[in-house]
């Protein structure tokens, strides 16, 4: 999965995909309680190291660039924005002292904060915010993030700590997206000419509260914490592993090696009870931020016609799915936001399991059951490849369950797994597939137009299915000119109900977050942002330190 910039842990402890949508109300609650330690330890203890696992290696460190989840996770840890969320997904300052918004809502003033550094000590000043925001506009630079910020009409910085940025017509997003840029050193963009080659890719500089010390691609990624940073973790290091293997990552945390870990549904819902377990870890549940899809790729003439996507989405069985495949552990989805979220629209219902509509639909679109079970049109079976990536149980299990739907009213579907950053390279950015399994994970502000609009199929945007609708377009266009909530609310549902009827994607399931932290992680504290908003005021007492067994 992709997902947008989230900085420091979070994007460990949220569902990690791409980025549009919106989070929900919702906190975690814990479903084992923290050891109290002893009143001897003191909040002030510093150090130790936190053993982490990701499951792809990144394809660099620039998120605006890399676009996918495992950059996201490290990076954030390097990097600030202007503006980030706190827990109740508020937009509160961060490098930002303060921020100012024009009547009109047409102009944004932020003021740094004074003394601002990056980790080589060098000074963070608006000159910085200016040459970030002009690469990720250059219109060589290859991002699908560019148009949140090609919106502003004028961009000016008076003074070393003020950026303003006038907008030449509402824009409901402006302020949220200033939470999504990372802000990159000017001097190090301004030494390579092609911003897509920027040395930042591999050895990031940033002034997040870490800085990564040593990188070992497709092994190993070791942060300490940045001692010039004006927000000052309590963890002094972050050890990433590549485990690109869920079962893997299980015996890693049985094995004591990890502190953290996104459990899958089997281990949250037969395991945990184990005392070797219970004794160690918490554990925590919610609705993730997050959803899993099939995408249909809509140039394809199999899927050309929205009646056979209706078809295949009635032949699927949403209940069956999340209760094979999660345990129980999610929920049934019918649209791009997450339910409980004031742009979800409730009118919506995900498309119930009828293989007999399903069967109907497909006659009524030519393709008649042939003697060996597997539906024909113009003498060409009904046959077709859904690829996904290796090291997700749960989505390989989703496929071959689709498999078996789609089988029982005449399709015949082939898997076909591919390794994490090849899926990337190979099948997603240059279109080669005819179906896919996917995932996106969803920030605070709902705004689908990098995934949604016509505008938006390029090889390095994420329109990835082709889908193009005029009427979506204007909706689109409409959610973002308008500020009030309910007035975007009814363009964003109107759009929903589009997309429902198209069904450019079969809309599967919500997983829930299970997240286990190590009980001697002090600081955690659900809220509705999830997990990992602040993570910077974790801690580890000293006595309960590790001795790090595991050297990058």
């Amino acid at each position: 999965m992709h997902t947008a910039f989230t900085p420091v842990l979070r994007v460990v402890l949220l569902s990690a995909g791409l980025a549009l949508g919106s989070c929900g109300a919702d906190a975690p609650t814990p479903t084992a309680r923290y050891d109290t330690p002893p009143a001897a330890f003191s909040p002030r203890d510093h150090g130790d190291r936190l053993n982490l696992a990701i499951l792809g290696t990144p394809p660099n460190l620039v998120p605006f660039l890399a676009g996918d989840a495992s950059a996201a996770t490290l990076a954030g840890n390097i990097y600030h924005s202007l503006l980030t969320y706190d827990g109740d997904l508020n937009l509160i300052n961060q490098l930002a002292e303060r921020h100012t918004v024009s009547p009109d809502g047409l102009t944004l003033t932020f003021t740094l904060r004074k003394g601002l550094t990056f980790a080589d000590g060098s000074p963070l000043t608006s000159r910085d915010v200016s040459a970030t925001f002009h690469a990720i506009t250059h219109p060589t630079t290859r991002t699908p993030y560019a148009d949140d910020y090609t919106r502003v009409a004028t961009f000016e910085t008076p003074d070393p700590r003020t950026v303003r940025v006038t907008y030449a017509e509402p824009f409901a997003p402006a302020l949220a997206s200033w939470a999504g840029l990372p802000i990159l050193p000017a001097d190090v963009i301004a030494a390579t000419p092609d911003f897509n080659e920027t040395p930042l890719k591999e050895k990031p500089l940033g002034s997040g509260p870490y800085q990564l010390t040593t990188a070992r691609r497709g092994q190993d990624y070791l942060f300490t914490r940045n001692p010039t940073s004006f927000e000052q973790a309590r963890i002094g290091e972050l050890y990433y592993r590549i485990i690109p293997d869920q079962s893997t990552q299980w015996l890693e945390l049985k094995a004591g090696n990890l502190d953290m870990l996104e459990l899958t549904p089997l281990a949250f819902t037969r395991l945990i009870s184990d005392s070797w377990f219970t004794r160690q870890y918490a554990t925590y549940r919610y609705l993730s931020n997050a959803y899993t899809y099939m995408g249909f790729n809509l140039k394809d003439p199999l899927f050309a016609d929205k009646t056979v996507r209706q078809a295949l989405s009635y032949a699927t069985d949403r209940e069956g799915l999340i209760a094979a495949v999660l345990f129980g552990q999610g929920a049934p989805i019918a649209s791009i936001f997450k339910p409980g979220t004031w742009a979800y629209n409730t009118r919506l219902t995900p498309y119930p399991h009828d293989p007999a509509r399903a069967a109907a639909l497909l006659e009524q679109a030519g393709w008649r059951l042939g003697p060996d079970g597997v539906r024909a049109k113009d003498g060409k079976p009904f046959r077709f490849t859904l690829v996904t990536n290796q090291g997700n149980e749960s989505r390989l299990k989703t496929a071959q369950i689709l498999q078996k739907n789609f089988a029982d009213v005449g399709v015949q579907m082939d898997i076909r797994v591919q390794e994490w950053s090849s899926f990337l390279t190979t099948v997603i950015k240059p279109r080669a597939f005819q179906a896919y399994l996917m995932g996106w994970s969803l920030p605070a502000e709902p705004d689908p137009y990098d995934v949604w609009h016509s505008s938006k199929q390029g090889a390095d945007e994420f329109n990835i299915v082709g889908f193009a609708n005029a009427e979506a377009d204007r909706e689109i266009v409409a959610s973002r000119r308008v500020f009030d909530r309910a007035a975007r609310a009814t363009h964003l549902f109107r759009l929903q109900e589009i997309l429902a009827d198209e069904q450019p994607y079969l809309w599967l399931y919500a997983p829930y977050s299970l997240v286990a932290i190590h009980k001697r992680v002090q600081g955690v504290t659900p809220a509705p942002a999830g997990l990992g908003y602040n993570s910077v005021d974790w801690w580890v007492p000293k006595p309960w330190h590790l001795r790090p067994a595991l050297q990058p």
